[in-house]
């Protein structure tokens, strides 16, 4: 099975496309981590786009600590010293190999940890990630405390704890180049998250510290100055600054020149520009940063960043959104038609004229006159898939070509999304005719052969238990199969990964028909190899043998299959 599903996409697009994310720009570094993570045979899965130990839930729509979710500190970390540093010298001698005390869940001052002067860059290190997992945990309501005000003085108590080790670290004489620069970044990150929740001063000191460090020699150290000064560059932006719009173009491609290395950090902090930008009426400097954003992140490998990308960069651009939404159009149009035709039922919300290929082609035209994001590509797949369930081949024929001229040959996310229709495609037109005799184990644990079902019809559902909706076509099989028993039979296969109570789920719903079981793996090249060689690309999804064995007909669109199954009883 392959890993896009065209109902999901384009009943989805649109809000995609009005996606806004939350103010990021000064706290995106604030809540991204800077002490080297200690290893842990529970630790989550590396994040495939760099560090995104702290803004991977801003994209996922958590909530941000900014000025207006959290009130200004009642006290200033210069003014007065924050709770848990602690630099009297009568403290017990420290192992340079001792590691720190990990920070506990607000449980009241008693419990909390010092900060001691003697500690090495080791400790420090360890100490500045411990801190990072106690704020990550607290922004995303995993510290057990649901009391906003516990909370916002935990973070305050965290963010000044952070800055003092992390200035530490920087200066310390035992440490190496890597500790002055991450120390360097925890400062950095600290003062972001102090001016994000209104400390002025905490600001003037991170521009400072941010103009210093632009042209670092370390990519890091370099990038996180640049994102810090963008995110300034906004605010001054918003407050009217006469020339704050040119000054984040030029820290834009600043941030972008050479190979150095961006993340959705970056993507998200470059967004926020953008939308500020088109907010002031800055039209043209808005559309630089969606070139910028589409030229660097949308031929990404990975999927998700690329898809992200098209997101971010397409939102607010009514004329892109307009060529959109009138492909769209044409597609409800070509299923409102084929559902008319087919139910001779009049559809009061679509025009029941048939769309004519020309047409169709004019609007892919229209909307790939500026460059195409992942988006797009995914959108188009779907809808040709769309066109083929409803039998609009001629409309899928054209749409497919698109994707295999424009398309196939992209070595990136773009172009294995297009590979992957146009392969799926080929393999549903090369099953048809086949017969098909899988060796394969059965749900229950007892034989099936195809073979047994020589001379009647087998509708063969292909569903998993995480997708319910699969078998959504269950009862009309099972309508078909009561008025044919002698003559049509239910035999289903199932795609669950290893590990899935399949019978268990069966015995549940109470489903009694015998199913086949092909193990799918998410992590393969290719995810299951039956739906793959029936190319099997959403759920639902039927295949249907004729008395002979052979595959005549596949249907993915969740219609009556009693037509379909009539035509074939002799």
């Amino acid at each position: 099975m392959q890993k896009y599903r065209f109902k999901e996409i384009v009943a989805t697009y649109w809000q995609t496309h009005r996606l806004r994310f939350a103010s990021v720009g000064l706290t995106t570094l604030a809540l991204t981590g800077c002490g080297r993570p200690e290893p842990s045979t529970d630790a989550a899965p590396a994040a495939t786009t760099g560090e995104m130990s702290g803004t991977q839930h801003l994209a996922e729509g958590s909530s941000s600590l900014t000025a207006e979710s959290l009130p200004p500190p009642t006290a200033s970390p210069e003014l007065s010293p924050p709770v848990g540093v602690d630099d009297t010298a009568d403290q017990p001698p420290s192992s340079e190999n001792a590691p720190p005390p990990r920070i506990p869940a607000i449980d009241g001052a008693s419990q909390r940890p010092q900060l001691r002067p003697d500690w090495g860059p080791g400790e420090l290190n360890a100490f500045l990630g411990d801190i990072d997992r106690e704020m990550g945990a607290l922004i995303n309501g995993q510290a057990g405390n649901t009391d906003p005000r516990a909370v916002q003085e935990e973070v305050v108590r965290l963010v000044a704890l952070k800055r003092v080790a992390a200035e530490r670290l920087s200066e310390h004489p035992d440490g190496t180049e890597r500790d002055r620069v991450t120390g360097r970044r925890g400062v950095l990150q600290a003062l972001s998250h102090l001016a994000s929740m209104g400390d002025l001063k905490a600001a003037e000191e991170l521009q400072a510290i941010a103009e210093d460090s632009r042209n670092s020699p370390d990519t890091a150290l370099r990038s996180d100055s640049q994102l810090v000064l963008i995110g300034l560059g906004i605010e001054s932006l918003r407050h009217g600054k006469s020339d704050a719009a040119a000054h984040v173009m030029d820290l834009a491609h600043e941030l972008l020149e050479g190979d150095q290395r961006v993340d959705v950090a970056t993507l998200m902090v470059l967004g926020q520009a953008k939308d500020t930008l088109l907010q002031y009426e800055y039209q043209a400097e808005a559309e630089e940063i969606r070139d910028l954003i589409t030229d660097r992140f949308g031929d990404a490998q990975d999927a998700e960043v690329a898809r992200m990308a098209a997101m971010i960069a397409s939102s607010g651009f009514s004329q892109a959104n307009s060529a959109l939404e009138h492909l769209d159009q044409l597609r409800q149009q070509i299923v409102a038609t084929a559902t008319t035709a087919s139910s001779n039922t009049p559809d009061e919300h679509h025009s029941t004229m048939p769309v004519e290929v020309s047409a169709w082609q004019a609007a892919i035209k229209d909307v790939l006159s500026t460059p195409a994001d992942l988006l797009t590509v995914e959108f188009l797949c779907g809808a040709s898939l769309e066109a083929e369930a409803v039998g609009r081949n001629d409309i899928a024929a054209a749409t497919y070509d698109v994707l295999q001229r424009q398309f196939a040959d992209r070595q990136d996310a773009i172009g294995r999304v297009a590979r992957t229709a146009l392969r799926a495609r080929e393999n549903r037109q090369a099953v048809i005719g086949r017969e098909f005799d899988p060796d394969l184990p059965t749900v229950s644990g007892q034989p099936v052969k195809m073979a047994d079902y020589r001379g009647k019809i087998v509708l063969m559902p292909f569903w998993s238990s995480a997708f319910p909706n699969s078998l959504a076509v269950l009862p009309n099989l099972q309508e078909i199969q009561a008025k044919y028993p002698d003559r049509v039979s239910i035999v289903g296969m199932n795609l669950d990964v290893a590990g899935t109570d399949v019978e268990g789920f069966m015995q549940r719903d109470g489903l009694s028909f015998p199913s086949f079981r092909s193990e799918s793996d998410p992590s393969a090249e290719i995810v299951n190899e039956v739906a793959y060689r029936f190319g099997a690309v959403t759920l639902l999804f039927v295949a249907i043998m004729d008395a002979e064995g052979k595959v005549v007909h596949l249907n993915f669109s969740g219609e009556d299959l009693m037509p379909e199954v009539q035509k074939r009883i002799r």
